[in-house]
């Protein structure tokens, strides 16, 4: 007869270890960098209206092209009569210019009475005052460019009626651009005007102006909002474009994984391995860059934490380190 031992019974109660990924905590001096993204714009941009009722005699331009500083680019009807009307009351002021000099003459001679000179004086200041009346009602007849760029749009065609105050068209300046970002508080830190800024969009890199700055956050999202200039021919109005920021660098600090923390109850833990088990360590988050965040506290160098998953863990569970 032959007699075989038993097999063990398997502990069917018994967990299963689980496969965790894992890193060992370095003490290092952590330079943070950070990207945020925003949308080019022209540096420059004006919306163009007239200020009176009229019809559009005329474009002297058209979307696309470019204008020089004060060139005219839209005429009314009514531009040729305020013309006329300002050249007359213009022409009426200098020749009453010339009477008041002829008549200072005679009054040092005492060759007419003060009250003859005096309304000669009171004429001019009337028709010096009509003319700039006249000059001004002349200016609203026509629409000059405020500075050398391109007409973005014109809403508007010959004959059209034009109504007071409504955006006829749009002026922009692509000679430069300007990124616009909204940053966390601790971004600005450390911030200094006209200090350079890399810009990157589409593979493309350069190098901008940081122009200015919000020293106050927005009051519904707490960010800063910030104004980069980039004059770089590579880039276009409207491109998304990324602005990279080094901030202050943070001495002896744990840089670990955002998969690696575990939020719980408003609270910050990672899961350190210690002889195969897990124990949940209390962390204090300092900062966050990228997917990494800057944490202190119960935790020391070359302690071993599980880098991501770690929602399914808990503590006391037994796992397997991955070979990964």
């Amino acid at each position: 007869m032959v007699i075989f031992q038993p097999e063990p019974e398997a502990n069917v109660n018994q967990p299963i270890p689980v496969v965790v990924d894992a890193m060992k905590l370095k003490v290092q001096n952590i330079s943070p960098v950070v990207d945020y993204t925003g949308r080019l714009e022209p540096s420059k941009k004006a919306e163009l209206k007239f200020e009176i009722n009229g019809k559009l005699a005329k474009k002297l331009v058209q979307p696309g092209e470019h204008v020089k500083s004060g060139d005219i680019i839209l005429k009314l009807e009514e531009f040729e009569i305020y013309k006329k009307l300002y050249e007359l009351s213009k022409r009426n002021f200098n020749l009453q210019t010339k009477e008041v000099e002829r008549m200072a003459i005679l009054d040092k001679k005492s060759l007419l009475s003060k009250s003859q000179y005096d309304k000669t004086v009171q004429k001019q200041i009337e028709l010096e005052s009509a003319m700039y009346r006249s000059k001004q009602d002349f200016q609203k007849t026509f629409i000059k460019a405020k500075f050398s760029g391109i007409i973005n749009e014109i809403n508007i065609d010959e004959g059209d009626t034009i109504s007071p105050n409504s955006i006829v068209a749009n002026l922009i300046d692509t000679s430069s651009l300007d990124l616009y970002v909204e940053v966390r508080g601790d971004v600005i830190e450390g911030l200094k005007l006209n200090m350079d800024i890399e810009v990157s969009s589409n593979q493309i890199t350069s190098s901008g102006k940081l122009i200015s700055f919000q020293t106050s956050p927005n009051l519904e999202t707490y960010t800063h909002l910030l104004r980069i200039r980039i004059k770089d021919e590579r880039f276009r109005s409207g491109m998304l474009a990324n602005a990279k920021f080094i901030l202050p660098e943070i001495n002896k600090s744990f840089g670990v994984p955002v998969s690696s923390v575990l939020s719980d109850n408003g609270q910050k833990f990672v899961f350190v391995i210690d002889e195969k088990k897990l124990q949940k360590r209390q962390i204090n988050v300092i900062t966050r860059f990228d997917e990494i965040y800057v944490i202190d506290g119960n935790i020391k160098p070359n302690d071993l934490i599980v880098t991501k998953d770690v929602s399914s863990l808990s503590e006391g569970q037994d796992i397997l380190i991955s070979s990964q």
